[in-house]
């Protein structure tokens, strides 16, 4: 089965490393990310914090650690037979140091897309993916509205109610177990 599998917040466990960094460079003192949409959080303009992220993009992408349990179950999943296929709303420009993260971590890749902060629906159609891992509930109900199921991985940004065909998980194991009874269920 072909599976997607976001990046930021599902793969790469980039949330606290950039908390850290916006905090400083916004000299704030916010404790969690309530909203994914970050520059809001930090009340400033999309473009600034875009900005802010070009520039600082080496130490924002290929700093942080991965999600825990996330090497180990999309090794599983190939394993398993399964093809997996990033689809990250990071730009084209990014892929460099993208790659060279996943090459640092040991975590396996093939096939990496990079949306550009565009729809990830599209991707997810052309690739005819069975099923996806994300942690955007934005994305998580495009996704699953054209009938792709969704396992989202929870985070304190996404805690409003899940819609039908998304299933909310707290770790690699839930999403492990969810994807195989989905494979005994076909």
């Amino acid at each position: 089965m072909r599976i997607g599998v976001d990046i930021d917040g599902v793969v790469c466990d980039s949330y606290p490393l950039w908390l850290q960094e916006l905090n400083r460079h916004y000299q704030k003192n916010i404790t969690a990310i309530t909203d994914y949409e970050m520059h809001l959080l930090f009340d400033v303009p999309w473009d600034d914090m875009n900005d802010f992220f070009v520039k600082n993009v080496e130490t924002l992408l290929g700093l942080p650690q991965p999600v825990k349990g996330a090497k180990e179950g999309i090794e599983s999943l190939i394993r398993d037979g399964h093809e997996i296929v990033y689809v990250t709303a990071r730009t084209p420009e990014e892929k460099g140091v993208t790659l060279k993260w996943f090459e640092k971590h040991g975590i396996p890749f093939e096939h990496v897309l990079f949306t550009g902060f565009k729809s990830k629906v599209d991707m997810v159609e052309q690739w005819d993916m069975k099923v996806f891992v994300e942690d955007y509930m934005k994305n998580a109900k495009a996704i699953a509205a054209v009938g792709v199921p969704v396992f989202l991985l929870d985070a304190s940004y996404n805690r409003e109610d899940t819609a039908q065909g998304v299933t909310r998980c707290h770790n690699w194991e839930e999403i492990l177990a969810g994807i195989q009874t989905l494979t005994a269920n076909e």
